[in-house]
């Protein structure tokens, strides 16, 4: 009987196709990054707005936002804040208890009505529409947090303190005389669309306001900490200028400032949700 063995292969010997084994080099894929939010935006204002205070022109910083994503929420219609739903403000909230409807309406309150954004746009612009922000000392959307009441303990604490101040203010006259007054002007950020007259019209809402309906189940109620109008779109500059423009008050004031975009996408949100009620695109 004759026995036969089969050629293994030395384990030293190295294999005749090892192209297998070789790692195939693949193009990386290109990292997305994420749309600018509320908070990336504000930052972005108050650099330009420190820059336009100090007299110094940022426009070589600011092209490096050309054309970048952005996405910012406005939030309205907070119960606690007064005015937050009335009918004469750009931002309206409603609800009929007997018909469980509810409807939400903002209306753009940024456009060349306005003399200051007028002579923003100059002659090259022809229709200016978007939002002047709420409360843009708030990085993030939300409703403001009420004030704690005081207690007496608190009370007699600030008549206190307010009794020394004014026991000392006298000795101190001529130097308060010479400290800066107090900013009386309200910090106002808008963002908008400026459109010129080769732009498509098919974009402009031309005064009319984004509405949403919504009819809530028995019981159900209107959200407690409001909705959000959610902008979407790159950023631009406006012709001939920067993307953020921001307009100098005075020495003690801040700087009012607009953000020049191109506006693509606008939502109406119930936050903490995934709930759209109503969308826009152009």
């Amino acid at each position: 009987m004759t026995l036969a063995a089969c050629e293994q292969q030395a384990p030293n010997e190295p294999l005749e196709n090892e192209s297998g084994n070789q790692q195939i080099s693949r193009p990386s894929l290109p990292i997305v990054e994420p749309p600018m939010n509320r908070s990336a935006i504000l930052q972005a204002v108050a650099k330009a707005a420190s820059a336009a205070a100090l007299g110094r022109d940022d426009a070589a910083e600011q092209r490096s936002l050309d054309g970048d994503r952005f996405e910012v929420r406005i939030r309205f219609g907070c119960v606690a804040a007064s005015g937050a739903g009335s009918a004469k403000g750009p931002f309206n909230v409603r609800f009929d208890e007997k018909e469980r409807t509810l409807r939400l309406r903002a209306t753009p309150d940024l456009d060349r009505s306005d003399a200051n954004v007028a002579a923003l746009g100059g002659e090259a612009v022809e229709a200016v529409e978007g939002f002047w922000m709420y409360r843009p000392w708030m990085l993030e959307a939300g409703c403001p947090a009420t004030p704690a009441a005081r207690t007496s303990r608190d009370e007699a604490a600030l008549a206190s303190e307010t009794q020394a101040d004014e026991a000392t203010s006298t000795r101190k006259a001529d130097t308060l005389s010479q400290a800066p007054t107090p900013a009386s002007t309200v910090l106002r950020v808008g963002i908008a669309h400026f459109f010129t007259e080769t732009d498509s019209r098919a974009g402009r809402r031309d005064r009319r306001a984004y509405e949403a309906t919504k009819v809530l189940p028995e019981g159900g109620q209107p959200s407690r900490s409001g909705y959000d109008l959610a902008l979407s779109g790159r950023l631009e500059p406006v012709p001939g200028r920067k993307i953020i423009n921001c307009r100098v008050q005075g020495p003690n004031s801040p700087p009012e400032c607009i953000v020049s975009a191109q506006l693509d996408r606008v939502r109406m949100e119930i936050p903490g949700t995934n709930e759209i009620l109503s969308e826009w695109s152009n």
